[in-house]
Formats: structure tokens, sequence, C-alpha cells
């Protein structure tokens, strides 16, 4: 990515080149879908900067939010475009004039038969630069506290199956993040993989086994390399249970703080999968840093869908932004909705309304810890659980954080020195919400959304606890024509600066062009 200016976003040439590949593979595509949209939204707030008590700003602020969806899929290729530009005005002068940017971009293409294949992404989004203060959770509040992010990733790979004896697959990736936060290193990274399955031969016993590198640069601080090495047999008791044991070594390139970062792992568990719509993973071992622990699990049904996991890593918070780490807001609802939606073009269609209309993140549960240029050990559980009955939604996340840094401190000294933001060697972040829509009639919803995240560092001896609760009325007034209105109260209290709060009320209308 390339940047011109706050709030601008360029895809490099490799990015671009990408993208166009796979526009080209679905050019004979049966069904091509261009929806463009444009949101007009009103809203006051008594504290639109988020400033303790006794310092709040009021104001209106206007925004103009056009928008399109480019979908396509061919015989051996897909690509799904979404993006916004979202220009917020404030009537009082609270703040300039800006344009906010979002944009959710993923492909995939069969470049040949069952051997040669390409993914690609690319992302703009923005997001608190720290975890402590204000959060930047609606695009009007004007405070310090918030970033533009982009991203992408670019993945040609090579996958055979050998019979039923075996499935390999030799993939590489490149991963390039940037940000208008001053300070954070401009991330890129080549990721080499070599993977292999065992196949439909192996009944009793199966095996797998991967090798992974990566070679990380960072604009202004020192390139560092990984490798990662694992080997893990599962022996199966019954169709549906099988135990499971690895073993395997790591090493990681970075100047660290404790002990080297390398050696050998291990680790057992057990696999069930009692049914097509249901299973439960998990293992015990050990890592270079001490115990290591992982979970998965997943359960559907007709009018539920439930998801748990645990799982700990070495990471950063580039490599956070160029792959997912949290539950995708939109592969979880289009579950939920299976079953009263058998048809999947409507199903996306009814998925896209819903999150529009309730105002959902990309992703449920967890949020990122804030920008840092340190690589941090990350033990983080998240679970979410949707139930679809009757006239209601409801949709309930929780999650916990544990990020413990690894590097040292002195790679963040240059977002210490070019912003006001609070960066913490460690913190804690656990967070609870729960959305509620109710059919009120077939053109009318009622939105309920609450949540609470509270964000802690012993080494800073500080906790911020942040509430927020929203209610609104949705109506459709003609197939392509809606509007809302919604009511906001968002309080909180930033240790050691004090408590605020703010109340809004926000009235929207929404077009499909």
């Amino acid at each position: 990515m390339s940047q011109n200016g706050k709030g601008s976003f360029v895809l490099r040439p490799i990015a671009f080149a990408a993208f166009a590949l796979l526009a080209a593979q679905c050019a004979q595509a049966a069904d091509w879908r261009f929806t463009p949209r444009l949101t007009l939204r009103e809203t006051y707030s008594d504290n639109v900067t988020l400033a303790p008590t006794g310092q709040e700003r009021s104001d209106f602020v206007t925004e103009v939010i056009p928008g399109f969806n480019l979908n396509a899929k061919g015989r051996r290729s897909q690509f799904d475009i979404d993006y916004t530009a979202d220009w917020v005005n404030y009537a009082r002068g609270t703040a300039g004039s800006n344009v906010q940017n979002s944009l959710r971009a993923n492909g995939r293409a069969e470049l040949k038969d069952d051997l040669l294949y390409l993914d690609a992404n690319a992302s703009i989004g923005n997001l608190s630069a720290s975890a402590f203060g204000p959060q930047a959770s609606n695009n009007i509040y004007a405070t310090n506290n918030r970033v533009e992010t982009r991203s992408y990733t670019i993945s040609p790979y090579l996958r055979k199956r050998f019979q039923n004896l075996a499935d390999v697959e030799a993939r590489y990736a490149h991963d390039g993040v940037s940000s208008d936060g001053g300070g954070f290193a401009t991330y890129n990274n080549d990721r080499f993989s070599l993977s292999a399955n065992s196949g439909a031969a192996f009944t009793k016993v199966g095996w797998s086994g991967i090798y992974l590198r990566n070679q990380s640069t960072y604009s202004g601080l020192s390139s560092t390399n990984s490798d990662y090495a694992n080997a893990t047999l599962r022996y199966a008791l019954s169709t549906q249970f099988a135990l499971t044991g690895s073993v395997g070594y790591e090493r990681y390139g970075y100047d660290f703080t404790t002990e080297e970062p390398k050696g050998a792992s291990w680790s057992v568990g057990f696999a069930w999968q009692p049914s097509p719509r249901s299973s439960l993973s998990a293992s015990a071992g050990r890592r270079f840093y001490g115990n290591a622990y992982s979970l998965n699990g997943v359960l559907r049904n007709r009018y539920t869908v439930w998801n748990a996991s645990y799982d700990e890593s070495i990471t950063t918070a580039g490599a956070q932004l160029a792959q997912s780490v949290s539950i995708s807001t939109t592969t979880f609802l289009d579950q939920l909705f299976a079953a009263s939606i058998p048809d999947a073009a409507q199903r996306a269609q009814a998925v896209d309304n819903y999150i529009r209309a309730a105002g959902l993140p990309a992703t449920l549960a967890y949020r990122l810890p804030g920008l840092s240029n340190t690589f941090f050990l990350q033990k983080r559980t998240q679970a979410s659980v949707g139930i679809n009955i009757s006239r209601s939604t409801v949709v309930l996340t929780a999650y916990n954080s544990i990020n413990s840094p690894q590097s040292v401190a002195q790679d963040n000294a240059g977002l210490v020195a070019n912003n006001n933001f609070l960066f913490a060697p460690d913190t804690r972040q656990t967070g609870l919400s729960a959305l509620w829509t109710w059919r009120l009639a077939p053109l009318t919803t009622l939105n309920v959304n609450s949540q609470y995240y509270r964000t802690s560092s012993s080494a800073i001896d500080r906790v911020d606890h942040n509430e927020l609760f929203t209610v609104g009325l949705s109506r459709q007034f003609l197939p392509k024509l809606s509007g809302t209105v919604e009511l906001r109260r968002y309080q909180g209290t930033y240790g050691g600066v004090g408590d605020f709060r703010e109340n809004a009320v926000s009235a929207y209308l929404s077009m499909r062009l």
C-alpha cells in the first residue's frame, strides 16, 4: 500500500495485478452483480470528543456515505469487493471534515485445474491505536486515538492430491500492512509453507506435517525471520473420536527480552466430531515459553450456531491485521441463516442487510490490542452464539485476551514519540456483547445492542472500562430504501483521567441504487 495523505489508499501494483487477474478469470461469469448504495446520516452527540466529564463538546455531525459491492463468480474463480467512503462534517467545527475509507476485498481463482490456485484479499479499516483511552467505535468521534490501517495478502499455491494417499500443498504468500499512525512500521512479510495430509487410505492412523518460514521487514526497524515445523499423528478410536499427538520445533529472530525464542514443542489431545454440524478438539503441551493449550468447538443446528476457541501464538499487530484472527461476522451469520434462507444469494443479501441495519463490525468477539511494533505472546479466548427463532435474532459474544511482550520495547519508540497514545507493555482485554433484533412487523425491526469491555495493565497499574448501549428502530420504506433512528449511551472510566459519558441520537437513510 502507499499512503497519499490521511484517509487515502492505493493498492500496490502486485495487489492490483492479482485482483485484475481474478476479474479476468471471472470475465465469462454467468453471475456479475454490481450494487451501488448511498447512506445519509445525521447525528447529534453531547460529547463528540469522548472527553472527561466537564470537558465535553457537543456537535451535529453529517455523514454522506457512498459505497458499492461488486461480486462475480465464474467456473473456476470468484471475487467480492465491498467499498465505502464516509465523508464526515462537524457543524460546530469540533474537527475538520474528513473521509474515512472501508474496504473488504477477497478472491480466489483456480488457474490450472486441480493444481495451481491464487488467493487474494485487501482491506481498509479504522481502529483504536491504543487499547486505552477513547475507543474508535464510531466514525463520528473526533479523538486522536483513531487511525486508518491498510492491508493486503497475495497467495499463489500448488495443491495436488496423490490418489487416496496424501494431499500436498506448497504455498507462497506476501502480506503488506501500513497505517497513518505515526511511528507504526510498515510491515511486509513473505511466507513460504509446505504441508501434507494423509489421504482416505489411512483410516485408523492419520498423519500431517507442515514447515513454515516467515521473512518480515519493518520500515525503520530490523528485519526478522522465523521457522516453524510440526508433525501430527491421529489415531481413530471410532469414526467420531480420535486421539492426537504432535512434535515440532520453532524459532523466532526478534530481539528478545527474556529467554531465547526457540525450542522444541509437543502436544497431546483429541478430536471429536459426533455429526457433520458439530466438532470439538483440544490439546495440551509445551512450547519454548512454557505450557501451551488449544481448544476449538463448533455446534450448529436449525436455530443456533455456537463457536468457542482458545489459542496461543507469538504474533505482531501487523500479522494480525494481515490475517484475520477473529470470527467473521458474515460467515457466522451465514451459518445462522442457512436453515431459514436456503438460497445462497438471497442469504448473502439478508446477511448484508442485517449487518448494516444492526451496525455490526466485520468480526465478532475480540478487539485488536491496538498498534505496536513489538512481538507479543497472545493467549486468546473467544466465543459466540447466535439464535434465530421466530421473529428474533440474538447474537452473544465474549472474549478474553492476554498480551505479553516478547521483543524489546525500543521498537515502539517511534509510536510513543509521534503520538499521544498510551502504550502499555502488557495488557488484558475482556469484553461481552449482546445484540437482539426483533422483527416488529414485516418491514419494521427493533435493534438493541449492549457492549462492555475492559482493558487493564499491571505494568502501569491502569484499568479502563467502557459500556455502550444502543437502541434503534429500522423501517423498510421501499425495496431499496430503508431508514433508521437510533439512540446511544456510551460511558466509561479512563484510569487516572476520569469518567466520561456520551448521549447521542442518529437518523439515517440507506439506499441501494
